[in-house]
């Protein structure tokens, strides 16, 4: 999720107004970013943006991106982004939690209760799931917005021989030549495999100009930190069972490190060592 996390939060931020369109089921005057930061201490969401419907009627679209884990669960995530956004701005509400990456959010159906005594249920809440990796690719497709199409990479592509040239030729008919290079960049920067990337690259070969070509080598590259992150955390997981707060510690250091050969240099180190004292020696001695 991580790898995903920074391209999906741009192609909704540069194109609010479809994204906004899709998930409110209703046309949009436009839209802007709202401060994501809620009081009551430092509570972080994903993205919020206020929407202005057609008819003029104003609501607070909140969104989050989740992949497989979720600590605490979603749902009480949920509740307590969607009270304080409900406190801080008094406008309607409308939260979507989209799921990425095979697995995610499958027993999350968005319906939350709180039973009280007998047949009272005093706390009731409700957001819109979105699981990408269910979504099949010809469905998004078949909606035939061009910013929604660069989220096919993550959606459940069963044919991509058949979607993906599609896909590319229509968002070739966006007029906009710089709105056309983002979404291309976004598509390619969303796409899971190495061979589907190549497929969509062989198809963009007059295209290549548009690309933001140092964006992409900058998602790619952190896309391969992110693996020998999670590699490094789940070597020790199942080699020492470490407690939580160990592993919050060594999840916080990886994070620190930009540079893959010493991510790599770690992961043998954790593979190596025979206990996770001896990991937590070597992982703060000095370069």
């Amino acid at each position: 999720m991580a790898a995903t996390d920074h391209p999906l939060k741009r192609l909704v931020s540069l194109f609010i107004n479809d994204f906004a369109a899709w998930l409110l089921n209703s046309p949009v005057r436009g839209a802007r970013p709202l401060n994501v930061e809620l009081p009551a201490d430092i509570f972080t969401t994903d993205q919020v943006f206020r929407v202005t419907l057609a008819d003029g009627h104003d609501l607070v679209l909140h969104i989050e991106f989740q992949g497989r884990r979720s600590h605490p669960p979603m749902p009480w995530r949920m509740l307590e982004y969607m009270s304080r956004l409900a406190v801080t701005y008094r406008l309607p509400l409308w939260s979507v939690v989209f799921y990425v990456g095979a697995g995610a959010g499958v027993d999350d159906t968005g319906h939350h209760e709180i039973q009280g005594p007998a047949a009272v249920v005093p706390l009731v809440w409700h957001y819109q799931v979105v699981r990408l990796w269910q979504l099949p690719a010809e469905d998004l497709l078949a909606l035939d917005q061009p910013a929604l199409l660069a989220l096919v990479g993550q959606t459940r592509l069963d044919h991509p021989a058949v979607v993906l040239p599609a896909v590319v030729a229509r968002l070739r008919q966006v007029p906009d030549a710089e709105a056309r290079g983002r979404l291309l960049t976004a598509l390619l920067a969303l796409l899971p495999q190495e061979e589907i990337v190549t497929m969509v690259e062989r198809l963009l070969e007059d295209e290549r100009l548009l690309l933001d070509t140092p964006y992409l080598r900058r998602i790619r590259e952190e896309g391969r930190l992110v693996a020998r992150r999670r590699s490094i955390v789940e070597v020790l997981t199942i080699r020492f069972a470490p407690p939580a707060a160990a592993l919050q510690q060594v999840t916080q250091y990886v994070e620190t490190l930009t540079d893959e050969a010493a991510l790599e240099q770690l992961l043998g180190v954790a593979v190596r060592s025979a206990s996770l004292a001896e990991f937590q020696a070597a992982m703060t001695q000095e370069p």
